[in-house]
């Protein structure tokens, strides 16, 4: 989770969400599905070794969006 508390219309916040993997095999995120356009995840194409850690990187636009907002993203790996 991340609050980006007061953003002004218009502007464009981003947050880095870190990860490790904590398993066995190397993690390959496949895809991120954002619950709508104006979210949009960036994530590594490649594999994460065991141990390895990555970013997660989500930009909101709140262009044309007022009033609190709640927004998510789905990782599959």
């Amino acid at each position: 989770r991340h609050d980006f508390g007061v953003v002004r219309e218009g502007e464009i916040v981003e947050h880095s969400f870190r990860f490790r993997n904590t398993g066995n095999q190397p993690l390959l995120i496949a895809k991120a599905d954002a619950s709508c356009g104006c979210t949009v995840p960036s994530f590594p194409k490649e594999p994460i070794p065991p141990g390895g850690e990555g970013v997660i990187k989500v930009a909101f636009n709140s262009r044309n969006r007022v009033g609190k907002q709640n927004k998510s993203v789905l990782v599959y790996s």
